[in-house]
C-alpha cells in the first residue's frame, strides 16, 4: 500500500468512526485503495468495537503486515484471531498483504519503499538471508531482550536465531523455518534415491510409460534458483564462498562443474524444458497432477498434496532427504525460512512487537504448521501430537535440518545472488556451457565480494 493510499485509508476510518461516512461507503472506499473484500471487513469491525479495546475509546491503532505468499488463507486466520484477542484488548488491528509469488519482487518492493523511508508497511515478512543487509541499511528496529528475553528464545531453532542476527544483535523474529526436501512416488520409487545419480536413473525407469516427468524443481531465474543449484552443490561437497573466508570464491570447482553439468542434463529429460519457468507452486502442481515421480520442494506443498480434494497423489508419496553426488556422502539441503521485522519508519513500533509476538507464541505457530504446513522456529512444534497427526513429515524434518546449510553468507547477499541466478540460469538454457558459466560466475562474485 503506497503511502498515499494509507493516507486516505486513514481518513476513511476517522469519517467512519465519527459517523460521517457509511459501511457500504467505507467498504467501496477500502476495496479500491487496494484491501481485499474481507480485509476491509475486518477493518469495519475493528472500527465498530474499537471503543471495547484496552485503549477506551481511543481508536485501534492499524497495522499492515506484509507478508511472503501463502496459499492456503492460514495466516488470514491466524491475523483474524489476534484481532479478536490481543488486538481487541490492546488496541490493535492488523491487516494481512499477500506477498508477490517471486523473493525478487518481495525486494525489490522493499528495497524501493524503504528507501523512501515509507512507512506504510509496519510488518515485514522478509527472508532468511536479509536480516543483516536490512539491519545496515537501518531499515528495521532491532529486537532487544527487554522485548524478547533469553529465556523465551531458548524454546526456538537456534538456525533461524542465528540467520536474525547481526552484529551481535536480532534484527528480526524467525517466525518460519524452511528446508528443501525431496518428495518421491511410492507407487513408482520402491526406495529413496541416495545420490542423485541414482535420482536420475529411478526418474527415467519411470518416466515413459508411467509418470510424464521425471523431476520437477525450481528452474527459473530467481532466488529459488539458488536455492536448488546450492543443495545440488552442497551434494557433491562444494561451496560458492569459502565458509570461513567470504571474500573467497570457490565455485568453480571440480564440484561445482559436476553439479552444474547434472542439473543442465535435466532439462528436457527427465525435467521438463519449462522448468526453466519453475517457482515453487508450479512445481507443486505439477506434482499433485500426478506429473512427476520426484520433486524438490519446501514442507509447505506436504500438507497440500495429502490434500484428496486438490491432489491425485495424496497417500502416495513420501519425503526424503536430498541426494549426495560426487564422492560426497552427505546431502545437505538449503537453509530457509521467513522472519517478521519492524519497519524502522513505521510509527507504531510498539504495537508492531505485540503482534509479532503474538506471531512466535504456541496457537499462532501450531495453526501456521497445521494450516499451510509450514515448518515453524518454536521447537515444541516438532513433538507436537496434532502436529505429527496431521503432518508426519515433522518428525523427519529436524534431523534434516541438522544437515541443512546456509546460502551463501555475505554482507552483499543480493548481488552475490543475482550473480549467481544469472549465471545459473544461462547454463540451464544452454546459452553457456556449465564450465563458461561457473568461470564468468567466479569473475563476478569475485569483484562483488572483494569491493570495498
Amino acid at each position: 500500500m503506497e503511502p498515499e493510499q494509507r493516507e486516505a485509508l486513514d481518513e476513511s476510518l476517522v469519517k467512519i468512526r465519527a459517523g460521517r461516512m457509511t459501511r457500504r461507503t467505507f467498504l467501496e472506499r477500502a476495496t479500491s485503495l487496494g484491501l481485499s473484500g474481507s480485509a476491509a471487513v475486518s477493518l469495519l469491525e475493528a472500527c465498530g468495537s474499537s471503543s471495547n479495546s484496552s485503549g477506551g475509546n481511543k481508536a485501534a491503532t492499524n497495522l499492515i503486515w506484509q507478508s511472503e505468499q501463502e496459499s492456503t488463507n492460514t495466516y488470514k486466520a491466524i491475523v483474524d484471531t489476534f484481532n479478536a484477542s490481543v488486538g481487541q484488548r490492546k488496541g490493535i488491528h492488523v491487516t494481512w498483504q499477500q506477498g508477490p509469488a517471486s523473493t525478487n519482487d518481495m525486494l525489490t518492493r522493499y528495497t524501493n519503499m524503504l528507501r523512501a523511508r515509507d512507512g506504510s508497511i509496519d510488518v515485514l515478512s522478509i527472508d532468511i538471508v536479509y536480516p543483516a543487509q536490512f539491519a545496515a541499511s537501518e531499515w528495521i528496529r532491532p529486537i532487544t531482550t527487554q522485548q524478547w528475553s533469553n529465556s523465551e528464545r531458548s524454546a526456538y531453532l537456534p538456525g533461524p536465531l542465528q540467520g536474525c542476527t547481526y552484529q551481535n544483535q536480532l534484527w528480526a523474529a524467525p517466525f518460519r523455518s524452511d528446508v528443501g526436501v525431496l518428495y518421491y512416488r511410492t507407487d513408482l520409487i520402491n526406495e529413496a534415491p541416495g545420490t542423485w545419480d541414482d535420482l536420475t536413473a529411478q526418474a527415467q525407469g519411470v518416466q515413459h510409460g508411467q509418470v510424464k516427468y521425471g523431476y520437477v524443481w525450481q528452474g527459473a531465474q530467481y532466488e529459488g534458483l539458488v536455492c536448488n543449484f546450492c543443495e545440488v552443490l552442497y551434494g557433491y561437497g562444494g561451496t560458492v564462498l569459502d565458509p570461513n573466508d567470504p571474500t573467497k570464491v570457490t565455485v568453480n570447482s571440480d564440484e561445482g562443474k559436476a553439479a552444474l553439468a547434472r542439473m543442465v542434463s535435466w532439462v528436457g529429460t527427465i525435467s521438463p524444458r519449462s522448468v526453466t519457468t519453475y517457482m515453487e507452486d508450479s512445481s507443486r502442481q505439477v506434482w499433485q497432477n500426478a506429473d512427476a515421480a520426484f520433486m524438490r520442494n519446501w514442507p509447505y506443498a506436504y500438507t497440500l498434496g495429502e490434500d484428496s480434494t486438490q491432489s491425485r497423489i495424496a497417500n502416495k508419496f513420501a519425503v526424503h532427504a536430498l541426494c549426495a553426488g560426487g564422492k560426497n556422502s552427505v546431502p545437505h539441503s538449503v537453509l530457509g525460512g521467513w522472519n517478521m521485522a519492524i519497519n524502522a519508519y513505521s510509527p507504531h513500533g510498539e504495537q508492531a512487537w505485540e503482534f509479532i509476538h503474538y506471531m512466535l507464541q504456541q496457537d499462532a505457530q501450531k495453526k501456521a504448521a497445521l494450516g499451510a504446513g509450514l515448518a515453524m522456529t518454536l521447537k515444541s512444534i516438532y513433538t507436537d501430537k496434532d502436529v505429527l497427526a496431521k503432518n508426519p513429515l515433522f518428525s523427519q524434518l529436524q534431523a534434516i535440518l541438522q544437515n541443512a546449510l546456509p546460502r551463501p553468507v555475505s554482507p552483499r547477499y543480493t548481488n552475490v545472488s543475482d550473480a549467481l541466478q544469472l549465471r545459473i540460469y544461462q547454463a540451464l538454457k544452454r546459452e553457456h556451457s556449465p564450465g563458461d558459466a561457473l568461470a564468468s560466475l567466479a569473475t563476478d562474485l569475485k569483484k562483488i565480494v572483494t569491493t570495498v
